[in-house]
């Protein structure tokens, strides 16, 4: 398993279960977006809101590790996934 491998994997296990039944179904449907495009749009969004919070941008590292090697490969990986998902390189969906 590489890096995103289990980063995308930390990060479903923290983000769901995401009820998004109802979000998708209101705001999906109102902006013409499939389910994928919401849900991708959405943990992006947490990834940047979290990033933004924490401030991780300004000491580069994860605010969520002690150790320092840590905070920063998961900073750099998290800064990545975001690009990826901004790019569509990325595509989320709800099967596993």
């Amino acid at each position: 398993m590489d890096r995103r491998e289990k980063f995308i994997k930390r990060i479903k296990k923290q983000l769901f279960p995401y009820k998004s039944e109802r979000d998708i179904d209101s705001e999906g449907e109102k902006w013409g977006v499939s389910d994928e495009d919401y849900l991708t749009s959405w943990i992006r969004m947490v990834l940047v809101k979290c990033q933004k919070h924490s401030r991780c941008a300004e000491k580069q590292m994860c605010e969520y590790f002690s150790y320092s090697d840590i905070a920063r490969e998961n900073y750099r990986i998290c800064s990545e996934m975001i690009l990826m998902l901004e790019s569509g390189e990325i595509k989320c969906s709800f099967e596993d």
